[in-house]
């Protein structure tokens, strides 16, 4: 059957109004604490980033003063909440993801801020996060690369208004009707331009959390009676025409709720691209192990990366950027901080290492070779060549941060007590991390809500006498 004969638009509206608790396996239940969990890793590691500071300046300005409590403690409106909520957890490149989607800055900041808003259970929070997480990756994946390698759009505020309407439109109870609306009203605020990897402007952070926003208000409208196009992702005019030049439009029903695809995310072990993630926690694990001794950086005369096509994108090779966007979006110049600095602790990625002289000077002396045409593969080798003549090979042929792994729940809680310890809040955030991982029994989401406020504070606090 082909895409013209399948109503998918349909399809997806009845997963998503009709989905239960009990729908979801157990395994797919077990990690969504996990993702909960670093998405408030995300969430109070951006509180503290210039941009949040200037987004709060502005949401006041447009969205006023109101009764809802951002993460930032900032008094603003539901919505104007839901826009600062999305970018303080993406705006440190930490949050986890999967190809082409990032529900978790997209979906669960705008989520949770309307669960807390309504009071919800933490079954009912858990099964419309589980609806989110499913559109986002599912249409993402039926999206392809091309949307950004060949329109120049960003994926994630694409996907990611849908998927927050159709979370937050489960959470909201819209039947299949209305829930088709809400994705068809969603899709008309869809957008965000990849121009930000040449100016390295701020504009990425604001992507998902702008379609988290944007997804979550189309819920309310159609809950209030408003239609959107309803066949959207089969309408000959609708989100794929405009969208994606080669939509593999099938991937949208196959093996729906069966095969759970948004139970797959990566894990950002560090606050870089995932293109750079294997580099960089390979530099990690040298600094972790006695046995190794990492050069000086002026003992360094040259790095090669070996890698795969998607880390070897030219996009990524950024080897003196002018904003933190482009320094963490580029995979020269992630290893070559990981060199200098030490990235186990993730707030020495910050803004002081653009005019470092021994990052800039290694940046421009590592290249990137690509040994493998996998566009999946995503390890790599780190050759550093010294002065003396002598080298040392660093590889990441395993990352404990990918699904299905034996060390991902490790790796999480390993991540967990590494940001928190730097934002000096690990032993505020014991009971935070205990009420996460116990939502399923929780009767009032708002709880774990209030508590990330509280942690959110505090780390603003310290940072402010750092």
């Amino acid at each position: 059957m082909n895409s013209a004969q399948t109503d998918y638009s349909a399809q997806i509206a009845d997963f998503a109004a009709n989905l239960t608790l009990d729908d979801i396996p157990d395994d797919v239940r077990t990690v969504l604490p996990i993702f909960i969990l670093d998405a408030f890793l995300s969430i109070l590691a951006g509180v503290i980033q210039p941009v949040l500071v200037s987004a709060v300046k502005a949401a006041l300005q447009t969205h006023g003063s109101g009764e809802f409590t951002a993460v930032n403690n900032a008094r603003t409106s539901l919505s104007g909440a839901m826009l600062l909520n999305g970018i303080a957890c993406g705006d440190f490149e930490l949050e986890h993801v999967i190809a082409n989607a990032h529900p978790a800055s997209a979906v669960l900041p705008s989520l949770l801020t309307v669960a807390t808003q309504l009071h919800s259970s933490g079954p009912d929070f858990l099964t419309a996060m589980a609806v989110g997480y499913e559109v986002a990756t599912r249409i993402g994946a039926a999206s392809g690369h091309e949307v950004e390698a060949l329109r120049g759009f960003h994926n994630p505020g694409l996907n990611g208004t849908i998927a927050a309407a159709t979370a937050v439109g489960r959470l909201l109870h819209l039947n299949t009707e209305k829930m088709a609306n809400a994705m068809g009203i969603a899709t008309s605020s869809s957008g965000g331009l990849m121009s930000f990897v040449r100016t390295g402007a701020m504009t990425k952070r604001l992507h998902p959390a702008r379609a988290g926003q944007l997804g979550a208000e189309a819920a309310f409208m159609a809950k209030e009676g408003i239609e959107g196009p309803t066949d959207i992702l089969d309408n000959a005019l609708g989100f794929f025409h405009a969208f994606s030049p080669h939509p593999k439009r099938h991937i949208l029903a196959q093996g729906l709720k069966k095969t759970w695809m948004g139970a797959r995310m990566i894990l950002k072990l560090s606050p870089v691209h995932a293109y750079a993630q294997f580099p960089v926690y390979a530099i990690n694990q040298a600094r972790s192990e006695a046995a190794t001794r990492l050069p000086k950086p002026e003992e360094i005369d040259s790095i090669v990366v070996e890698c795969g096509p998607s880390t070897a994108k030219p996009s990524h090779q950024i080897p003196s950027p002018k904003t933190l966007v482009s320094a963490q979006y580029s995979v020269r110049f992630a290893v070559a901080a990981a060199l200098a600095v030490d990235l186990r602790n993730p707030l020495n990625m910050n803004d002081g290492l653009l005019g470092d002289s021994n990052v800039l000077r290694l940046a421009e002396k590592t290249s990137i070779k690509q040994v493998s045409d996998d566009r999946h593969d995503l390890t790599a080798k780190v050759i550093i060549n010294l002065a003396n003549g002598q080298g040392v090979h660093l590889l990441a042929s395993q990352y404990p941060g990918l699904p299905g792994t034996a060390g991902y729940a490790g790796a999480a809680e390993d991540k967990f007590q590494r940001v928190t310890s730097a934002l000096q809040i690990s032993s505020k955030c014991v009971q935070l991390a205990r009420n996460v991982h116990g939502i399923s029994s929780m009767s009032d989401v708002s709880e774990i809500y209030d508590e990330l406020v509280d942690m959110a504070a505090s780390a603003v606090s310290k940072s402010q006498r750092t």
